[in-house]
């Protein structure tokens, strides 16, 4: 299970896709509740949190989320039979293009229609990821595993060595002594 959450490998049925989301997301948020609370300023003492703490308290458990993200998401396409790289590529561009058109084109119908497009194929996406059915008639996929070695020749068997005989005939325990 290891694996799949760290290391891009193995496969996740429905369930176990459905309970390492499930815990992710909230082991992720009490760490974040868990911070703001540690940070929070005094009371009474007329502080406010800075954007900056505020970025770092969001930044740090988001990052190694967002890989384990990837990896669940990998794992899972796997099991049912598709190419991760190709399904989480093409997740990320549909997102990177939903928030750069605003930026590009400020206002107007064609912002809102890719940014309905967008949140509906993420929907699909995420909705085929929990109920598509396994295919384990599918190989493995060598996609984000490591090469594996080569195979050592089979063992020979060594001669047993001759034992020289003793003056008193045959001996028990540390040779003898």
């Amino acid at each position: 299970m290891l694996d799949s959450l760290f290391m891009f490998r193995g496969r996740l049925r429905r369930l176990q896709y459905l309970a390492a989301c499930f815990l992710l997301s909230l082991v992720v948020g009490c760490v974040i509740a868990g911070s703001f609370w540690i940070m929070r300023p005094p009371p009474g003492s007329g502080h406010v949190m800075r954007a900056g703490t505020t970025l770092l308290i969001l930044a740090i458990p988001m990052l190694p989320s967002f890989w384990i993200g990837f990896s669940i998401q990998a794992a899972r396409i796997r099991d049912i039979g598709w190419e991760p790289p190709i399904l989480i590529a093409s997740s990320l561009a549909i997102t990177a293009i939903a928030y750069l058109v605003p930026l590009l084109m400020p206002e107007g119908a064609t912002v809102d229609i890719i940014a309905k497009a967008a949140k509906a194929v993420n929907l699909a996406y995420g909705l085929a990821l929990l109920l598509l059915p396994s295919n384990f008639h599918v190989p493995d996929s060598s996609s984000f595993d490591p090469q594996l070695a080569p195979t050592r020749p089979e063992k020979s068997e060594a001669s047993p060595a001759q034992r020289v005989a003793s003056r008193s005939g045959p001996t028990f325990g540390r040779r003898g002594l």
